[in-house]
């Protein structure tokens, strides 16, 4: 799968797009096909080498996605293959997928427009 990786600390150059093994999916999780990830104050922080909280790189950062669920693990409910959610995440959203727990994938209202995506 590919993903934005923070490969070194420093300016945007520092980051380039990289195949990443898939993440696996977790007793309570949700595996959502990334569709558009939010780009914060704690990721710009984490690239320059000032976000303490941060993994050492190589890694991927992202803390909020919006995508579409492909995959449950067993006794996920709430959600479906198919449904929109966005999530928070604890690191790795700029990647095309990710896996969250369960209480974490909240459905996205109809109401917003898929072009937003």
């Amino acid at each position: 799968m590919r993903a934005v990786v923070i490969t070194k600390h420093g300016g945007a150059k520092a980051l380039e797009v990289r195949e990443r093994p898939l993440p696996p999916l977790t007793p309570d999780g949700v595996r959502i096909a990334v569709r558009a990830a939010g780009v914060n104050f704690a990721d710009v922080m984490a690239r320059l080498g000032l976000y303490p909280d941060a993994p050492k790189p190589p890694c991927v950062v992202g803390y909020e996605v919006a995508g579409e669920v492909s995959e449950l693990a067993d006794g996920v409910e709430g959600v479906k293959v198919g449904d929109r959610v966005i999530a928070g995440t604890r690191f790795g959203g700029y990647a095309f997928e990710v896996v969250v727990p369960q209480r974490d994938a909240v459905p996205l209202p109809q109401r917003l427009s898929r072009a937003r995506f």
